[in-house]
């Protein structure tokens, strides 16, 4: 029976019918246990809609009252990206902003907490870093609060996190990162980044071009 559950949440993944799996998910405990563990797929085409999908069913939480249910599973998430928990919260920057972004009041205070908490560890730093671009403006304050932090991701030798560095300083339109992305401009690695659904592909200078654009007309406005 759990094999034909994780089997059909799979599917609905693949698909991205987000909305017959929160129906399931609030109806039927084992999909939504289905699901959380959809977040530790090493399979990127089932991880990423998974990360979306928990935030589809935590709105729906939201809408429906269940506030304190909500905050319980992002308290989850946070304990899980910490060496405690015995556990190792891969996903859980993403599914965190991708929360955030479904539900925006809940920004404060846990935009600074992803933050914080992820570019700590530096197995959690990509995810930090995609939550950041995946919050954009929404964050800003946080990513001039941990400046240092965020802007330390530019020391790495990984062009993925470089990559990642670039596109969610680009995001969030932050200046002080612009000295770094110039540096990234003539690099021709190539960096797959996760956005709105679809896999993008483009070479490091690229990502770090659209970044400084972006920045330039924020600055501008």
């Amino acid at each position: 029976m759990e094999q034909t559950v994780k089997k059909q949440v799979m599917e609905l993944l693949l698909q991205r019918d987000y909305t017959q799996l929160v129906d399931l998910c609030t109806k039927n405990k084992r999909f939504w246990m289905a699901l959380k563990f959809s977040l530790c797929e090493i399979n990127e085409r089932i991880k990423w809609p998974a990360i979306e999908a928990v935030g589809e069913l935590m709105k729906r939480w939201w809408e429906q009252g269940e506030n304190a249910k909500v905050r319980e599973y992002i308290r989850n998430l946070f304990w899980s990206m910490n060496d405690e928990s015995g556990g190792i919260g891969w996903s859980s920057p993403q599914t965190i902003a991708e929360i955030i972004v479904d539900i925006p009041e809940l920004i404060d205070p846990y935009g600074n907490m992803m933050v914080a908490h992820s570019l700590e560890e530096p197995f959690l730093v990509k995810g930090g870093l995609w939550g950041i671009g995946k919050l954009g403006r929404l964050i800003i304050e946080a990513v001039d609060f941990f400046r240092d932090k965020v802007l330390a991701a530019f020391n790495s030798d990984d062009p993925e996190t470089l990559g990642l560095a670039a596109w969610s300083m680009g995001e969030t339109g932050f200046k002080p990162a612009l000295i770094f992305l110039k540096k990234l401009s003539l690099r021709t690695e190539p960096v797959c980044i996760y956005i709105e659904g679809d896999f993008e592909l483009k070479t490091l200078g690229e990502w770090a071009k659209e970044a400084i654009d972006k920045i330039e007309k924020v600055v501008e406005n």
